[in-house]
């Protein structure tokens, strides 16, 4: 594969809990997802929420409520070739879980890896190893050169998934803007030559067509 394929037809990846894959106008899909991106604990580090600048709640999103709608959102946005959103199902159930997204594509060679998950499965090491998924298929299968990770200073938890799979922190950027917020956050960075001396394990990490 390479990259102008990813966006034609989206590779599924294996992981040792989780099938990673796009997602579908099903029920289930729409329920699972509408779960966690309605979850203030999850889209308050988004980009999409205000959080200093909010007065009693009142810019917090609307609740979403039609099924349909991550579906609606999710392929435009692929279908117009600025992200790669893959569902994180688990194997064990068949919930989904999560998100992974690879966005932000600049010259064919850099993206950002975005993540986020249901609170109810927080602190299991399903984003680290949902990730190194994403790394492997970014690198080896894409051709990409750079993959950086950007998140709030207060964000702990996304700072320790970053830590995790061998990002190095770059900088702090004071009120800087992610999506549609001003916030002070940081920045990770991965370069495909780090990547291959990274202690990645192949027997955990599929990508299937």
């Amino acid at each position: 594969m390479d990259y102008d394929a990813f966006f034609s037809e989206l590779p599924t990846l294996e992981t040792k809990r989780m099938i990673l894959r796009q997602i579908t106008p099903s029920v289930e899909d729409g329920k699972d997802s509408l779960e966690f991106i309605n979850d203030y604990s999850v889209y308050r580090y988004w980009g999409v929420y205000d959080e200093a600048n909010d007065t009693n709640g009142r810019k917090k999103p609307k609740k979403k409520i039609k099924l349909d709608y991550h579906y609606n959102t999710t392929m435009k946005e692929y279908k117009a070739k600025r992200e790669l959103t893959w569902l994180m199902e688990l194997k064990s159930t068949h919930s989904v879980i999560g998100e992974i997204v690879l966005y932000d594509f600049r010259h064919r060679k850099q993206a950002d890896i975005g993540y986020r998950i249901n609170k109810d499965y927080w602190g299991h090491g399903y984003a680290p190893e949902a990730g190194q998924a994403m790394i492997k298929a970014a690198f080896e299968a894409m051709g990409l050169t750079r993959l950086q990770i950007r998140c709030f200073t207060n964000n702990l938890g996304s700072v320790k998934v970053a830590q995790k799979l061998g990002f190095r922190q770059e900088g702090l950027i004071k009120q800087g803007a992610i999506v549609n917020v001003m916030t002070d956050y940081y920045i990770f960075g991965l370069l495909n030559e780090e990547y291959e001396k990274a202690p990645f394990s192949d027997d955990i990490v599929k990508i299937l067509r």
